[in-house]
């Protein structure tokens, strides 16, 4: 690798076990002002342990910091306005990523609060290509325009007491007779053109 970078101040205080290197070059040619580290990784751990302070390449201005074992931060004995703890990003994205592990948040009580302009920003994005599961004491659900719930094969809604629907207009829809020889115009009390809406909806499900 071609280095780019030069030290014209560095310097060093340590011992066996750990140092404090100033203004130094990483192995990528990244200009260091601060390193504070261990001196050599223990033999069952793959990174290094160490804080650094970078100053040069596309991470200029960065804190980087390698945990091989556990990052552990503790703190709010004495909240501030009930608040112990703030990681606040200015511009860009907060990734919080264990592909091999998973993500828990725990606490007393949890908001999840999407703050955009309720155009093309201020969505609540949840994706899982198994199971989402939801269980709680009650489950409410508002939209101020509209809710939608559609399933690919099956819908099930169960309920072991009293089923309230209060609307202004209320329509089902059932699968659709596609014989052309039994329900050529229609099917049932289908018209035209819900038996042409439910034909759509039958191939987009066998498709």
């Amino acid at each position: 690798m071609t280095r780019n970078n030069q030290t014209f101040d560095y310097n060093r205080f340590g011992n066996t076990v750990g140092e404090i290197e100033l203004d130094s070059i990483d192995a990528r040619d990244n200009k260091k002002a601060v390193m504070i580290r261990r001196i050599f990784p223990a033999p069952y751990f793959r990174r290094s342990q160490y804080i650094s302070l970078q100053m040069s390449g596309k991470l200029d201005g960065s804190i980087n910091i390698s945990a091989p074992a556990c990052y552990n931060v503790r703190c709010g004995e004495r909240p501030v306005n009930d608040v112990s703890a703030i990681t606040y990003a200015e511009n860009g994205d907060i990734i919080l990523f264990a592909p091999r592990g998973r993500i828990r948040i725990v606490a007393r009580d949890i908001d999840l609060i999407a703050e955009g302009n309720g155009d093309d920003t201020g969505f609540v994005n949840i994706q899982s290509n198994s199971v989402i599961d939801i269980k709680s004491g009650e489950v409410r659900v508002d939209g101020d325009d509209a809710v939608g719930i559609a399933a690919e094969r099956s819908l099930n809604l169960n309920c072991g007491g009293r089923t309230k629907i209060s609307t202004g207009s209320l329509k089902i829809i059932e699968s659709p007779d596609v014989s052309p020889i039994t329900s050529f115009a229609g099917s049932g009390s289908l018209t035209p053109i819900q038996f042409r809406d439910a034909i759509d909806k039958f191939f987009k499900l066998v498709g």
